[in-house]
C-alpha cells in the first residue's frame, strides 16, 4: 500500500519516525513536510527523503491564511502525482483537507485541543483521531467529534518514540559536553496563536532566568535550543559575552535531542513536547509557561515524573537551583513500559481498517 506521512513541525519527525520505519517493511511510505522550525534540519540529518511544501506562515491570521492556501496549492500536485491510499499525520489542515477531498482514509494523532485553529481546520475531516486519555474528551467533543472516531491511550504521546530509548552517551562527544554539567533550555513558542498577542516574536523568560542562575553557579553549560528566527538572532546578541565564555550555546536544532537530555542535569523550556519528554526518561525538568499546565504535564506530575510548571522567573529558578544541588534523576524505564504507545497503537488501527477493506 502506498502511505503519506506529513509532516508539520519538528514533533512530527521525531514521533512519527517509528511510525515510518514500521511502515515501511511492507509499505510504500513518502514523507511530505512543511518548513517550520527544525523540521528540515531534522529530517537532513535523519537522511530520508522528503519532499518540501509549503513554509509557516507567521504570527498573522492574514499570513496563517496565505500559507495554508499555498501550501494546499502545492500538496495538491504532490498527492494527485503520488496517489497514496492512507495518510498519517499530526494535525495537518493542509493534509487533512486534501485527505477529505480525494477520499483518502486518515489517522491522526492530536494532543493539543486547545490549539483553536488547527483543531477546527482538521477534526472536521479526521477518519480516526488518537488522544491521549489524560486529555479531558470534552475538549475533543466541543468541535463537534463524534466519540467513536476518538481512540485514546493511557499515557502521552512522547512514549511513542522513548518506549525503546536506549541512553548512549557517545553523544556527547560531538558536542564537548561532560555528563550532569549541562543544562538544556528551549525557548517558548511566541509565534503561537495563543501567544502572539501575548509575547513579541523574540522574547523569552531565559533571558532572566539563565543570568540570575550563572550568578549562583558557572560549573554548567546552558544549551538553548530556539524555535525561530528571531530569538536566535536576539539570543546570539543578549548572551554575547556568555557565549565568548562557553557558558551559554544557541542552537537553532539539536540531532539526537532526547540523549542529550537524558544526560543533562536539568531542562528548562517554555512548554512543549520537549519538557515531556525529558521528564518522561527522568531528568528533573520544569516548564516556564504563561498559561495553565496542559493534562499532558499534569499526567507527568501525578505519575510521579520529574517535573514542574511555574509562571514566575523566580519560582522557576528557585526550583532549578535546588535541583541543581542535589541528585534528582529518576530511572523511569520500566514506568514508561508500563504506559500505551500511540504508534503501536496507530498501527493495530490502521491494520484494523485495511483488513475490514
Amino acid at each position: 500500500m502506498k502511505i503519506w506521512l506529513d509532516f508539520c513541525e519538528p514533533k512530527s519527525v521525531t514521533m512519527l519516525k517509528p511510525l515510518y520505519e514500521k511502515l515501511m517493511k511492507d509499505n510504500d511510505v513518502f514523507i511530505t513536510a512543511r518548513d517550520f522550525d527544525s523540521t528540515y534540519y531534522l529530517l537532513n540529518k535523519w537522511g530520508v527523503d522528503y519532499i518540501p511544501a509549503g513554509k509557516y506562515g507567521g504570527r498573522t491570521l492574514l499570513g496563517k491564511l496565505k500559507a495554508y492556501s499555498e501550501r494546499l496549492s502545492h500538496l495538491i500536485k504532490i498527492i494527485d502525482k503520488e496517489k497514496p491510499q492512507f495518510l498519517f499525520c499530526i494535525t495537518s489542515p493542509e493534509a487533512l483537507r486534501i485527505s477529505f477531498g480525494l477520499q483518502i482514509p486518515n489517522i491522526m494523532f492530536n494532543d493539543e485541543p486547545r490549539s483553536y485553529g488547527p483543531c477546527s481546520t482538521t477534526f472536521p475531516y479526521v477518519n480516526q483521531l488518537i488522544v491521549p486519555k489524560c486529555i479531558p474528551l470534552k475538549l475533543y467533543l466541543e468541535y463537534g467529534l463524534k466519540e467513536e472516531k476518538i481512540i485514546r491511550f493511557n499515557g502521552i504521546d512522547e512514549v511513542g518514540w522513548l518506549s525503546d530509548f536506549k541512553p548512549d552517551e557517545r553523544v556527547l562527544n560531538y558536542l564537548n559536553l561532560t555528563k550532569d554539567y549541562y543544562i538544556i533550555c528551549r525557548t517558548e513558542p511566541t509565534k503561537a496563536g495563543y501567544l502572539a498577542n501575548k509575547m513579541k516574536p523574540y522574547e523569552t523568560q531565559l533571558t532572566e532566568i539563565i543570568p540570575e542562575l550563572l550568578q549562583h553557579t558557572s560549573d554548567y553549560k546552558f544549551l538553548i535550543i530556539t524555535r525561530n528566527e528571531e530569538q536566535y538572532n536576539f539570543l546570539k546578541l543578549k548572551f554575547k559575552d556568555y557565549i565568548n565564555t562557553d557558558n551559554v550555546r544557541i542552537y537553532q536544532g539539536l540531532d539526537n535531542l532526547a540523549q542529550i537530555m537524558y544526560f543533562a542535569k536539568l531542562v528548562i523550556t517554555g512548554g512543549g513536547t520537549m519538557v515531556r519528554e525529558s521528564a518522561l526518561l527522568g531528568v528533573p525538568s520544569i516548564e516556564f509557561f504563561p498559561l495553565e499546565t496542559y493534562p499532558q504535564e499534569q499526567f507527568l506530575i501525578d505519575n510521579g515524573f520529574p517535573f514542574k510548571h511555574f509562571h514566575l522567573v523566580k519560582d522557576s529558578v528557585n526550583q532549578a537551583l535546588i535541583y541543581l544541588e542535589g541528585n534528582y534523576k529518576m530511572d523511569t524505564f520500566q514506568k514508561i513500559k508500563e504506559l500505551d504507545n500511540p504508534i503501536e497503537r496507530s498501527i493495530n488501527e490502521f491494520k484494523k481498517r485495511i483488513f475490514k477493506t
